[in-house]
C-alpha cells in the first residue's frame, strides 16, 4: 500500500507478475461462482441501473478483472475506474474497455482530489493481505470519500482462519497455522471477514448489510460435478502462492527455508486429491453513504 505496506503476494519478477495475474483472475472466476455471479448485490445493481452514466470504482483493483466484468453490464456512458497501489497487474490500456481508467492510490492515504465525491459504487474485496489490525474502520472512512451522497460501498472478504475441510487436512491444519503465525507477526487484521459489517457501520453508513455465501453449495448446483477438482485446484493454487509469500518476508516457526516451504506444499498437494469438501465462507458487505 506504500512503503510499510505488509502485502506479500506480489513478484519481483516478468514471470512472477505473469503467474500471479493469471492466479488472481482465475479466483475471480472461482469466487464469482461462489457468490452466485452477482457481481454486485441485486438492489445495488437496480440502482446503478437507474442512473444514465453511472461512476464505479473498483478499489485494490489488480488485474481488473472485476472491472471488465461489471462494465459488459453497464452503458457505454458509464464511468468505470480501477485504483490500486501497485500497477505491475495493470493490463495494458489497449486491452481495456474505452471507458475504463486506472489510477495509483493507497487505501489508507487521502485520496486525490479528482476521485472525491465521485462514484456512484466503490467496489472492495479481499484485502486481508494488505489490511493491519485495527485498521478496518480507517480504510472505509477513506473510501467513503470516494462516494457520492447515496452512493454505495461494498466490500467482500473471506480468510483462510474461517476455512475447514471434510475430512480435517493435515497439510490445511498447517498452512493456517502458519498464516496465523505470520498475521500475529505483522499485524495484520484476524478478524476479517466477520469484522467488516461493523466497520461498514461504525464509519457511518446507513442501510448496512451483509451476506455469507459458502463454497460447498455449489456442490449442489449446475456447477457442481467439476467443482471439488476445480476448488482443489483454486485452493491449492492460491496457498501455495501465500506459502511461498511469507518464506519471502522471513517465514515464521517451521517456515524458514526452502525446504520447509517444498514439504508444507507437498503436503498441501496431498490433501488436493480425492473428493475432499471444503467450507470457504465469502461475506460480501454494503453500506450506503448518507
Amino acid at each position: 500500500m506504500a512503503d510499510d505496506s505488509v502485502y506479500a503476494l506480489n513478484a519481483s519478477t516478468k514471470a512472477g507478475v505473469e503467474q500471479e495475474t493469471d492466479r488472481l483472475d482465475a479466483q475471480h472466476r472461482f469466487f464469482d461462482d461462489v457468490m452466485n455471479n452477482e457481481l454486485l448485490p441485486p438492489h445495488i445493481v437496480s440502482y446503478l441501473e437507474s442512473i444514465p452514466s453511472p461512476r464505479v470504482c473498483d478499489f485494490a483493483t489488480g488485474t481488473t478483472v472485476w472491472l471488465k466484468e461489471i462494465a459488459k453490464t453497464l452503458p457505454t456512458s458509464a464511468e468505470l475506474v480501477g485504483l490500486d497501489f501497485d500497477t505491475s497487474k495493470f493490463p495494458k490500456a489497449e486491452a481495456l474497455p474505452s471507458n475504463v481508467t486506472l489510477g495509483v492510490a493507497n487505501g489508507l492515504q487521502p485520496f486525490p482530489e479528482e476521485y472525491r465525491n465521485r462514484f456512484d459504487v466503490v467496489h472492495l474485496r479481499f484485502f486481508l493481505f494488505a489490511l493491519k489490525q485495527d485498521q478496518g474502520v480507517a480504510l472505509v472512512k477513506n473510501l467513503l470519500s470516494l462516494l457520492r451522497p447515496g452512493g454505495w460501498l461494498v466490500w467482500v472478504e473471506t480468510n483462510p482462519s474461517a476455512w475447514n475441510a471434510e475430512p480435517p487436512s493435515e497439510g490445511f491444519y498447517q498452512y493456517q497455522k502458519f498464516h496465523a503465525l505470520y498475521a500475529h507477526e505483522i499485524n495484520l487484521e484476524t478478524n476479517t471477514p466477520w469484522v467488516i459489517t461493523s466497520c461498514i457501520r461504525q464509519a457511518g453508513l446507513k442501510d448496512c448489510d451483509e451476506r455469507i455465501y459458502n463454497s460447498a453449495s455449489v456442490l449442489f448446483g449446475p456447477k457442481g460435478s467439476d467443482w471439488p477438482a476445480r476448488q482443489h485446484h483454486e485452493l491449492f493454487t492460491g496457498m501455495s502462492q501465500v506459502v511461498k509469500g511469507m518464506l519471502s518476508q522471513g517465514g515464521v516457526d517451521g517456515l524458514r527455508t526452502q525446504e520447509d516451504m517444498d514439504e508444507a506444499i507437498a503436503k498441501l498437494k496431498e490433501d488436493m486429491d480425492g473428493t475432499r469438501k471444503w467450507h470457504i465462507p465469502v461475506v460480501r458487505a454494503w453500506g450506503r453513504k448518507p
